[in-house]
This record gives structure tokens, C-alpha cells and sequence, in this order.
């Protein structure tokens, strides 16, 4: 692999976004880690550049993308990661002012990735989006999470089509249940997916890192416009847990 590739992660200094960007830094890209905190370590990393900017503000995500530019080169993957959740609540007892900052943080922050991005990007480029199986599965107290991811597969199709012809790919990754620090032991949704989940277990945020390594790459050359899970099963249907579970 050439050592002249440059990646942009939104999201870089955590969960996915930070195994993503040690997983390709490893590899020999160089990679733009953007975050509203710091990224331990980092300055001991070779290759990653942590970059502090909250990509809900414009100007700042267009300065990270420019400083990126100039410092690593023309960007080969630009992966929109950055997200978060307010799940627990029905729509009834959701608060409006809530799925506007979720808008913002989820759907907007990708918008303005595939808007300013490409004019940072080389020809044949990748753009990842990160998406949720909760675009695909709807569960109680999830409905602003849910339809904000929901938004972001349909950019990433719209976007798809419209970069096609520079050969810049745009895919969404749905994620299951992945360790981070939004889901650490002792969180409730933890026993459920031991349970729901066909391969019985939590995702780790470096299996996620290798779906988005291999979107960045030439073996994934023919794939655009697609939503790929990474759930350990759970969009596929009623594991024999749960079934065993639900019967007894």
C-alpha cells in the first residue's frame, strides 16, 4: 500500500473513530483524527494528525478539511463518523429542542462532509458514512436516533449517485452494538444483545475499523451507494437465544 494516502475521520479521537485511524495509521496512511477531545496518545502515534474541532460547525469542519489538505495531502477516505445518541425516551416524552442538536450532530455534520469534502478529495477517492442497524431495526425510545441515522443512508445514496463521476465511492456502514464509551459494561443493552444478537456478543470498534479499511481500498472498487451492517447478525433475524428465550 502506497504511504501517501490520506484519511479524514470526523469522530477520530474515540470508539471507532480512534480505532479507525490507529488501524490505518498502522498500515502506513496518513490520517486526519478530528475530534472535540483529545486523542490519548497521539502525539506517539506516528501518522495522526488530531485535529480539535466540533464538526457541527461549519467553518470549523471546513478549516480541519483545509488544514488536512495542506499539511497531508489530497484526502483518499473521508469517513463521516462523528455521532451520538439520546435513546430511553417515547416520542410522546422526546423534547424537540433535542432531535435539533441530534439533527445537527448526526445528519447535519454528514451533510456538510459530502458538501465540503470532495473539493479536498482525490478522483477515485472513498467516503464512509456512518450509519446504525437502528436506520434498519426500530426499537421503542429510539426514534430521533433511529431517523437521524435513517437521513444519513439516504445522503449517502443521494451522494453516491452525484460523485460517481469522479469515481469517489460513498457507502453507510450500519453498526450493531459496539464497546466505546457510549456502551461500556454494565449498560442494560449489553445482556439484550447476548442474547438478540446471533453471534452472541458485542462488536469491538476494530472490527468496525477493518469494514471502513476495506471501503478505503481497491477490493471494494465495484461498491457504492450501499448500506453495509457490521451487527454480529442481529439485522438478519431472531437468534436461537431468543427464540429459546422467548418459548420458555
Amino acid at each position: 500500500m502506497s504511504t501517501h494516502r490520506t484519511a479524514f475521520i470526523t469522530g477520530g479521537t474515540s470508539g471507532i473513530g480512534r480505532a479507525t485511524a490507529l488501524r490505518l495509521a498502522s498500515a502506513g496512511w496518513r490520517v486526519a483524527a478530528v475530534g472535540r477531545r483529545d486523542m490519548a496518545n497521539a502525539g506517539e502515534t506516528p501518522n495522526i494528525l488530531p485535529l480539535c474541532a466540533d464538526v457541527t460547525d461549519e467553518s470549523a469542519l471546513a478549516n480541519a478539511l483545509a488544514r488536512t489538505e495542506a499539511e497531508l495531502g489530497k484526502i483518499d477516505l473521508l469517513f463521516n463518523n462523528a455521532g451520538g445518541e439520546n435513546i430511553g425516551e417515547g416520542i410522546e416524552e422526546q423534547d424537540a429542542q433535542g432531535f435539533r442538536d441530534l439533527i445537527e450532530l448526526n445528519v447535519i455534520a454528514v451533510y456538510n462532509g459530502l458538501r465540503l469534502g470532495p473539493a479536498h478529495m482525490k478522483d477515485g477517492g472513498s467516503i464512509v458514512n456512518t450509519a446504525s442497524v437502528a436506520a434498519i431495526i426500530h426499537l421503542p425510545g429510539y426514534a430521533q436516533y433511529s431517523a437521524t441515522k435513517a437521513a444519513v443512508v439516504s445522503l449517502s445514496k443521494s451522494a453516491a449517485l452525484e460523485l460517481a463521476a469522479r469515481r469517489i465511492r460513498v457507502n453507510a456502514i450500519a453498526p450493531g452494538s459496539i464497546w466505546s464509551e457510549m456502551l461500556e459494561p454494565g449498560n442494560p443493552e449489553v445482556a439484550l444483545v447476548e442474547i438478540a444478537c446471533p453471534l452472541g456478543r458485542v462488536g469491538e470498534a476494530d472490527e468496525v475499523a477493518k469494514l471502513v479499511e476495506f471501503l478505503a481500498n481497491d477490493g471494494s472498487a465495484y461498491i457504492t451507494g450501499q448500506l453495509l451492517p457490521i451487527d454480529g447478525g442481529v439485522t438478519a433475524g431472531y437468534s436461537q437465544a431468543m427464540i429459546e428465550k422467548l418459548l420458555s
